[in-house]
């Protein structure tokens, strides 16, 4: 099967599960995947949330943890969508792909329903936050990261300058 077919085939699981492939393509600000996939599964994560996987309610705790995280990190745009890297092969070869969920509950389930795997990286529209579940050997992990932006980067390099400059700089600007 071709790269193709199996990326059109992810497409209609996911549908199936309320989870549409959204109009206006993935965004300019969208982080870059190969970073959202280290933030999830590199060798220093730290998970934001766990479950036992011997837990016999797993399934619907981490839906409503992960639920708890995405929306305290602004993952969802006012009509739902979201930037999705689905584990599957070529999965970071494709890249994002921008998604709206019809639903609103039990994504990561359905996520899994439609993938056959519990595990995927979601990012918010402006690239700002990531939310993603992983599962590991005894506890799916939810996991949360804030990207850096061009912004914030420039507003942390000003700031960078400001304190290098000392308090003799700070008193020079103000009393010109």
């Amino acid at each position: 099967m071709d790269r193709d077919r199996r990326v059109l085939d992810l497409l209609v699981a996911l549908g199936r599960q309320g989870v549409v492939e959204a109009d206006g393509g993935v965004p300019e600000t969208a982080p870059d995947s190969r970073k959202a996939f280290s933030a999830m599964a590199g060798f220093e994560v730290v998970p934001t949330r766990t479950v036992p996987q011997k837990d016999p309610h797993a399934r619907e705790r981490v839906d409503a943890l992960w639920h708890e995280e995405a929306d305290r990190m602004g993952l969802f745009d006012g009509d739902g969508e979201f930037l999705l890297l689905a584990t599957h092969p070529d999965s970071l070869a494709r890249g994002w792909s921008r998604m709206r969920d019809t639903i609103g509950t039990r994504l990561p389930s359905r996520i899994a329903a439609a993938t056959g795997n519990q595990e995927f990286v979601a990012a918010s529209l402006d690239g700002r936050s990531m939310c993603a579940v992983s599962v590991e050997e005894y506890d799916d992990w939810i996991i949360t990261h804030s990207f850096e932006t061009p912004e914030s980067e420039a507003a942390g390099s000003e700031a960078a300058e400001f304190e290098a400059a000392g308090p003799e700089a700070a008193g020079s600007k103000t009393a010109e």
